[in-house]
């Protein structure tokens, strides 16, 4: 969720905003590889369980501009993700085998208006967005685990369900301006750089997912406690603030540099949180390259984490559990997206 935010070429062509009657069609691939363990802040260096897992997503978005001011956006993702681990077969053989999952995720709406007229302020605005996430993508993927006598059917790892089956409430903020300000004549040699702001946040009212944990049917490693027993739809958030630089404006080209924030929380905003999670965040410097040309645009980013943080679920400490938490967060991510305005 949220991987499709990147920073548009700012000032270069109009790009700030889309134009009352237009169409903008979006499309974002993002590659990432999680297998680094990180005790609460500290990473291993031999992992404690061993997870290599890999992530391929497609984002497909459609947005209406109804005035220059009120958009909307519908957005929807198709995953591919693959795991390899130990403990989620048989432990004590501590023979790896692979688990698959692909499918469409959750669909989003999302409204947004612009503080101001984009016409008056090309080179500064903030908006705001309220959306909804409709529970429609497959959350109860299933793949063979391998078992000491057997392999059983059963629900993939949550790190590669293509979405967990619960609905959502986003709140998204957007802001830019030019470092460029008229009644500053100093600042004159500002005017091709801009700072950003971004932020998403998306809060699920329910509890528990339908779906079993890939343990779900083992006692010996749930205690027959619910919130180790079923998957926890949990809320998410994404938060990036930079600057974007026009490196060459006759060709549309810019580049940024910022500063990405995202992550799991430990609670939810809204209702209880005891459901199974790996709760985390990662901070991640994320350079781009954006390259616009009339109505289309092209962008490469690459986000490489130099802070990660694993903590204990809810249902982890319920069950007994204390001290730092465990997770497994990627080093860097890959995101590559195109725009199309018509």
């Amino acid at each position: 969720m949220c991987a499709h935010l990147v920073t548009p070429g700012l000032g270069v062509e109009g790009t700030s905003y889309l134009e009352a009657g237009h169409w903008l069609f979006s499309s974002s691939f993002r590659y990432y590889n999680s297998r680094q363990d990180v005790m609460g802040d500290e990473p291993l260096d031999h992992p404690l369980v061993y997870a290599n897992t890999h992530v391929y997503a497609l984002d497909f978005s459609a947005t209406y501009a109804v005035t220059d001011r009120f958009d909307i956006t519908l957005d929807g993702p198709l995953q591919y993700g693959t795991r390899q681990t130990w403990i989620e077969h048989n432990p004590a053989s501590m023979k790896l085998h692979t688990m698959e999952a692909f499918g469409p995720g959750n669909t989003r709406i999302i409204p947004e208006v612009y503080f101001f007229e984009p016409r008056k302020t090309p080179d500064r605005n903030i908006s705001l967005g309220f959306g909804v996430e409709f529970p429609v993508g497959v959350d109860n993927a299933k793949d063979y685990s391998y078992r000491a006598n057997n392999k059983v059917l059963r629900p993939v790892d949550p790190a590669i369900q293509p979405s967990d089956g619960g609905w959502g409430i986003i709140g998204s903020i957007h802001a830019f301006t030019s470092l460029y300000f008229p009644l500053i004549p100093a600042t004159s040699w500002l005017k091709n750089t801009y700072a950003y702001a971004d932020g998403l946040y998306r809060a699920t009212p329910q509890q528990y997912s339908h779906t079993q944990t890939l343990f779900g049917d083992q006692k010996n490693m749930t205690g027959g406690f619910y919130g180790l027993t079923y998957d926890s739809i949990d809320d998410q958030f994404l938060t990036r603030v930079g600057m974007s630089q026009i490196l060459w404006p006759s060709m549309g080209l810019s580049a940024s540099a910022g500063v990405r924030f995202e992550g799991v929380p430990k609670h939810d905003l809204i209702g209880s949180s005891d459901g199974w999670r790996l709760p985390g965040n990662s901070r991640s410097f994320e350079p781009s390259l954006t390259l616009t040309r009339g109505k289309q645009s092209f962008s490469v980013s690459v986000p490489i984490a130099f802070h990660r943080y694993g903590s204990n679920s809810v249902a982890v400490g319920k069950a007994g559990g204390a001290g730092p938490g465990f997770d497994t967060i990627a080093d860097w991510q890959l995101i590559i997206s195109y725009t199309r305005v018509f």
